[in-house]
């Protein structure tokens, strides 16, 4: 595994019904992103597609062909500007209802892993069919994953699933904002972000999509469980992180002593 800095990058954007405007934006925030030093840059759940429980309604067609086309135009643009992406999107599903997907693109504009969410909230069971289980990768030479919004933040064996399987840098790109009574949610949000960071001593990258009643920021979270950077609350705006993987020691994971102690700052 490399030891050297990578720079990270989230897309804290708005998302429409018109899948035109959610690749322009994704196109503009990659040149963005690229002139930054961002080496991978995450774009919110479901940002090309458009979220079926909460910007489009559930039964709407899925636009298979345009999907595809606008993926490969990202694809494209990744190996133009040397810039990988973890990008939220759809999925055919031959079986019924498609998948809520994050394609990640490297550098070279090659598609490495196409993650399905498995943990769907009863909302988003009215759209979607679910996937199985985290997904892995492996960027620049540096093991990786990504998990969907609510499996991340609900469900820790996901985190811990990919910590199991070596990820150091976990993705995490979202779509939320506040409802009539979920108030509640923005502690809560980021509070459990915080803990699938600590608790398996890993960093998580978590992507928002901008709005003006967002209930999570998008955060940069280091392996101690600090907030390395955040954006400002419901601002569309480029986050910027540079982060050391080595830092990711999966101590406890592990039960590793002398990481331990190193993680419980003892020593």
């Amino acid at each position: 595994m490399t030891t050297s800095l990578i720079r990270v990058g989230v897309a804290q954007v708005p998302q429409t019904a018109d899948l035109t405007e959610n690749l322009a934006k994704a196109l503009e925030y990659m040149e963005r992103a690229a002139d930054e030093g961002v080496e991978l840059l995450c774009f919110p759940e479901t940002h090309l597609s458009a979220y079926r429980v909460g910007v489009l309604t559930p039964e709407a067609p899925c636009a298979e062909g345009e999907l595809a086309q606008a993926l490969e135009q990202v694809a494209e643009r990744c190996g133009e500007l040397s810039l990988g992406v973890v990008l939220g999107t759809e999925t055919p599903n031959p079986g019924g209802k498609p998948f809520n997907t994050a394609a990640v693109i490297d550098e070279g504009g090659r598609i490495v892993a196409r993650h399905h969410k498995s943990r769907l909230t009863p909302k988003d069971a009215l759209g979607y069919a679910a996937g199985a289980g985290p997904t892995s990768f492996v960027f620049k030479g540096i093991p990786m994953g990504v998990v969907i919004c609510f499996e991340g933040f609900r469900f820790p064996e996901t985190t811990r699933e990919l910590a199991r399987q070596g990820a150091r840098v976990i993705f995490h790109p979202q779509f939320n904002h506040i409802l009539p009574g979920m108030e509640w949610k923005l502690p809560v949000h980021e509070a459990l972000l915080v803990a699938r960071a600590a608790e398996n001593t890993v960093y998580v990258v978590s992507a928002n999509m901008s709005h003006p009643l967002n209930n999570c920021r998008s955060l940069v979270i280091a392996p101690n469980g600090l907030i390395q950077a955040a954006s400002d609350l419901t601002r569309e705006m480029l986050l910027v992180g540079d982060i050391d993987p080595t830092r990711a020691t999966h101590a406890f994971l592990k039960d590793d002593p002398e990481e331990m102690m190193k993680a419980l700052a003892e020593v």
